[in-house]
């Protein structure tokens, strides 16, 4: 069972304000696209299509502090449905989860491993009311296979979003945030993100484009795209939706819709 929690501590969070993010320059001479390359198909695609939530897993420990995700009509970022995933308030101990609510859906995928070159591509939606707080909260993460936070993760933070990770680093806490842009409420956003995974930070690196453009060129973690692990701990999941400090406690509502997973940009955008 994934159960997995996030400690954000306080110190970390004085690092994150003060500029840790700085560990690894972006690599502004890697900024261009990559070239076309034909599509193909993608290796997975949840885009709600079949009505209900059967290309996503079961994963009702990933539902906390919220109501059960649902299949909706509207809004709809392409096809017919998409998912409202809701958080309506805090948990505490008797939830079964130490570090905050989450509402969170997780594909029907393998788990990442050392090498994987693969690009995320899907589409989030933050209704009115979403909490812009100072305090974490992330909507997607590539979670590595045992406890702490993850490698690396989509934070909103501030009013940001926000690209973090290296907090749950097992040798020591090494945090990093490149900050992406302004948060918009209301409105659609299409992402794709480019991982290449890999606990070696000469190698794993991430890219991120949002809306078309590209917003983070290659940035490669000094803690790697990946956590060391070996047997049942090594590698990583990715799963989606709102999972957020247990100070952060106002309703919050996100739609998410189109995801896909490939070896290309192109398949990735759809």
């Amino acid at each position: 069972m994934r159960v997995r929690a996030i400690a954000a501590t306080g110190a970390c969070a004085l690092l994150l304000l003060s500029g840790c993010a700085s560990a690894v320059a972006l690599d502004v001479d890697h900024a261009v696209a990559p070239a076309a390359v034909p599509a193909g198909p993608p290796l997975w695609v949840g885009d709600l299509e079949t009505g209900d939530l059967s290309q996503f897993q079961d994963g009702p420990w990933n539902d906390v502090g919220g109501t059960p995700p649902k299949v909706v009509t509207s809004p709809v970022r392409s096809g017919r449905y998409a998912v409202r995933l809701q958080l309506t308030g805090a948990t505490d101990a008797s939830d079964g989860i130490c570090c905050g609510s989450r509402n969170e859906l997780l594909p029907k995928f393998r788990d990442l491993k050392e090498g994987d070159d693969l690009y995320f591509g899907f589409s989030t939606y933050l209704q009115k009311g979403f909490a812009l707080h100072p305090e974490w909260q992330l909507i997607t993460q590539f979670k590595q296979n045992f406890d702490g936070s993850p490698p690396l993760a989509l934070y909103v933070e501030d009013a940001q979003y926000k690209v973090e990770g290296g907090y749950g680093y097992p040798f020591g806490p090494h945090p990093f945030a490149v900050p992406i842009g302004p948060v918009t409420t209301d409105v659609w956003v299409d992402w794709v993100w480019h991982v290449k995974f890999s606990t070696d930070p000469r190698i794993g690196f991430v890219e991120v484009w949002q809306d078309g453009q590209l917003v983070v060129p290659r940035y490669a973690p000094e803690t790697g795209t990946l956590y060391p692990g070996t047997g049942d701990r090594a590698g990583s999941y990715v799963k989606t939706g709102p999972y957020r400090d247990p100070t952060v406690t106002t309703p919050a509502t996100m739609y998410l819709d189109n995801w896909r997973i490939s070896t290309t940009l192109a398949a990735a955008v759809g």
